[in-house]
């Protein structure tokens, strides 16, 4: 025992003598600058954050990103040596970060400016009869979607039911009846594979009525600068308009509103002339108008 003792106590005495060091310093980082490859932006493009300018410290950087939405904690990445970022903002919102700068174990903080992110608008651009029972929705592709809702009503203030979802930018509703008056919107989606997919508001609201198209069964000139022209009836129409056009391909322009009935004769017209005629159906809700598709043209020499 006596031996151990003296051991450990010549141990101490050597180490009291040693001289006293400390770890060798680590410079500081003193500034860094940090910028953002948009000012704007929307939901599902990318930011990129890039940190620039540092001066001070070893060289040996670390960077940490911190990212905000309206101000309020978001998510980071975790450290490493990449001086950049991406980012991509998986909703509306007002985004920024806060990167701290490390050399060794120092490390500055600073915040960037704000990036706006908005959410593309989505817009029904038609909605038209296929014919008596079907109608046909189109609307505008949004950049970063990979998925829309087409919901349906009667009513424009309820009753909203989900009618499709598709990877499309149009969808042929069938099935419904004749001559009633339908309300569509649509929303999309734009994936995340950090946070939740993202949903956007619906569109504005359009409507269609679904008609049957119509066709001319008999356009002829009975006498003299006389012209008659029948077709028959759509279904869902409460009336017809008459179109006609000097030329099978030419400027076709409304001649005659046709309700309750599928007749129209035409009276002083030019002898001798050769004019063509379309007719298309339409339905009249309280004080709007919706229109069908036109017949194919028939033409007629004028006695």
């Amino acid at each position: 025992m006596k031996r151990v003792l003296a051991a450990l106590l010549a141990v101490l005495m050597m180490i009291a003598v040693l001289p006293i060091t400390s770890p060798p310093a680590q410079a500081k980082v003193d500034d860094f600058t940090i910028s953002a490859s948009v000012t704007s932006t929307y939901v599902g493009e990318f930011i990129r954050w890039t940190v620039s300018n540092v001066t001070g410290g070893s060289g040996n950087y670390k960077y940490q990103f911190v990212f905000y939405k309206n101000g309020d904690y978001f998510g980071s990445n975790f450290m490493s040596a990449d001086a950049s970022c991406d980012f991509v903002p998986p909703s509306p919102g007002r985004y920024k970060v806060k990167v701290t700068v490390y050399d060794g174990m120092f490390g500055l903080q600073k915040e960037s400016a704000e990036v706006t992110v908005k959410a593309r608008p989505i817009r029904i651009t038609k909605v038209e009869p296929l014919g008596a029972t079907s109608l046909k929705i189109t609307w505008g592709k949004v950049e970063g979607a990979t998925l829309y809702e087409v919901w349906r009503s009667t009513s424009m203030n309820s009753g909203w039911t989900l009618a499709k979802k598709t990877f499309d930018t149009s969808f042929s509703n069938t099935y419904l009846t004749a001559g009633t008056r339908y309300f569509y919107k649509v929303r999309y989606y734009v994936p995340s594979f950090e946070w939740d997919d993202y949903i956007s508001a619906f569109s504005p609201v359009a409507a269609g009525v679904p008609m049957a198209k119509t066709r001319i069964t008999s356009l002829t000139s009975p006498s003299a600068r006389r012209i008659r022209m029948t077709w028959a009836k759509a279904a869902g129409a409460s009336g017809y308009q008459v179109a006609m056009a000097s030329r099978a391909n030419g400027s076709y322009k409304s001649v005659r509103i046709v309700t309750g009935g599928t007749t129209a004769i035409f009276s002083g017209v030019k002898s001798g002339s050769t004019l063509f005629f379309k007719v298309r159906p339409y339905r009249r809700v309280y004080t709007t108008t919706y229109w069908g598709q036109y017949s194919a043209y028939r033409s007629v020499r004028v006695k």
